[in-house]
């Protein structure tokens, strides 16, 4: 019985893609908006610094909120060496979901790269580094802007 299970394991990374697949979407995220092709040539420029070998991008489905191919790639996380995305923006903003995701990659040996950012996740450490910054983002909608601050300490403009 644990030599058939060495040889299922065996066999998907021997049918795995040695490669990064690319996701890119089709929509606005966090405000932002890049065409496909640009994502596209930031992510490809990306794995050419790296020297990792890229795999053409997944494209996200237009609805708010989805991650329809996300997690199709997720699905199928072991046929490919990980994930490049264009921005670290393309994440989910929802902790819990995002958290999720990213540790099922960490636990298959893969990883994430964001290609904008210049950032990946290929442990629990860098994660809690990415949790960090995502957090530091969603409070900064609620920080006094620089003529607030001003006003605030009387500072002359």
């Amino acid at each position: 019985m644990g030599r058939y299970a060495i040889q299922i394991s065996w066999r998907q990374d021997v049918n795995a893609e040695l490669g990064f697949r690319g996701y890119i979407s089709s929509r606005p995220f966090d405000g932002e908006r890049a065409p496909q092709h640009v994502q596209n040539i930031v992510i490809r420029a990306y794995c050419d610094r790296k020297r990792l070998p890229y795999l053409l991008s997944a494209t996200e489905v237009a609805m708010p909120d989805s991650f329809l191919m996300l997690e199709q790639l997720l699905e199928h996380i072991y046929k490919v060496q990980g994930i490049v995305f264009y921005s670290l923006l393309q994440l989910p903003s929802n902790s819990h979901r995002r958290q999720t995701m990213c540790a099922k990659i960490i636990e298959t040996g893969r990883s994430i790269h964001f290609a904008v950012e210049e950032l990946s996740i290929k442990n629990k450490g860098d994660l809690h580094r990415i949790e960090r910054i995502m957090e530091v983002k969603m409070c900064l909608p609620n920080c006094l802007g620089v003529s607030e601050l001003k006003e605030f300490y009387s500072i002359p403009e």
